[in-house]
C-alpha cells in the first residue's frame, strides 16, 4: 500500500500534515489513519514520541494541520490550536504518571465521569483492571507498586478514559510503548486481550513500538518512521518484511 493514501471507502480516523523541529531532527509527516489499530515503528530519535505529543496537543508544531473528522485540532495557517483537554484524544506516556497520594483505583478513575452507555465508569475500571492483572492492587498506593505495575495502571487509566469519553464520537487512544519492560508472555497476553477489549468499544489506537513481533501480533497498519519522515505505510507483513527477515536471521 502506498503511503498517505487511504482506501476510498475507509473513513479517516485522523489526518495529519505537520512539520516540527526538535533538536537536530526535522519532523515532516503527512498521513491519514483509517485502521482500528495503527503502529508507529522506527528507531529511537526518529520522532515517534514527538508526533504523538503533537497529536495530543502537548507539543505545538511549527506548521501544519491535524484533524479528526470535521474537528480541526491544529492549524497553523489560522493560528488555531485546540487545547489537549478539548481534543477527542486520550493518551498514556512511556513513563507512568500516577498521583502518588492516591490509590490505584482512584488513579484509574481520575477524570472519568459517568457513561451515557449501559455501564458506568467504575464498572469499566474494574473490568479494565482485571484485564491488566492489577485488580488485586486497586487499593495500593503507587509507591507500593513495581515499575511494570505502575505502567499497567497508567495505561489502564487511558483506556478507561477513552471508553468512558463523554464528548462527541469516540476518542483516539495514543499509547507510547505501553508494555515496554514486561516479560514477553505477559505482554502478548495483554496485547491480545486489549485489542479485543478496545475493538468491543470501537476505540481506535495509534501506538509506538520497537518490537516487530508486537506489530505483527496486533495485525496493525504500520507507519514506518525514519529521520522524521514516514517512509512507508501499510500492513505489518509488507512494511516490516525486511526487518522480520533480518531478525529471524539473527535468531537462527
Amino acid at each position: 500500500m502506498s503511503a498517505n493514501i487511504p482506501p476510498a471507502s475507509a473513513p479517516a480516523i485522523l489526518e495529519a500534515k505537520l512539520q516540527h523541529s526538535i533538536g537536530g531532527l526535522l519532523l515532516d509527516v503527512n498521513f491519514t489513519l483509517t485502521k482500528p489499530w495503527s503502529v508507529l515503528f522506527g528507531p529511537s530519535g526518529s520522532g515517534k514520541t514527538t508526533l504523538l505529543r503533537a497529536i495530543a496537543g502537548f507539543v505545538e508544531p511549527d506548521s501544519g494541520h491535524i484533524a479528526r473528522g470535521d474537528t480541526v485540532l491544529f492549524d497553523s495557517s489560522s493560528n488555531h490550536a485546540l487545547p489537549p483537554y478539548l481534543r477527542s484524544i486520550r493518551s498514556a506516556a512511556q513513563t507512568a504518571r500516577l498521583f502518588p497520594h492516591k490509590d490505584v483505583r482512584w488513579n484509574i478513575l481520575y477524570g472519568n465521569g459517568w457513561l451515557t452507555r449501559p455501564l458506568d465508569a467504575s464498572q469499566i475500571a474494574e473490568q479494565t483492571m482485571a484485564l491488566f492483572r492489577i485488580d488485586k492492587l486497586a487499593g495500593r498506593m503507587p509507591a507500593d507498586l513495581s515499575g511494570g505495575e505502575k505502567q499497567r495502571a497508567s495505561v489502564a487509566r487511558a483506556v478507561v478514559s477513552a471508553i468512558t469519553f463523554s464528548g462527541t464520537g469516540t476518542p483516539l487512544l495514543l499509547l507510547d510503548e505501553p508494555f515496554s519492560g514486561l516479560d514477553a508472555a505477559l505482554r502478548d497476553d495483554l496485547l491480545a486481550e486489549l485489542r479485543e477489549w478496545l475493538d468491543r468499544w470501537k476505540v481506535p489506537v495509534l501506538s509506538v513500538t520497537h518490537d516487530i513481533g508486537e506489530a505483527f501480533q496486533l495485525d496493525a497498519e504500520v507507519l514506518k518512521l525514519a529521520e522524521g519522515r514516514i517512509v512507508e505505510q501499510g500492513p505489518a507483513e509488507a512494511v516490516l518484511a525486511t526487518e522480520r527477515i533480518r531478525l529471524l536471521s539473527r535468531l537462527g
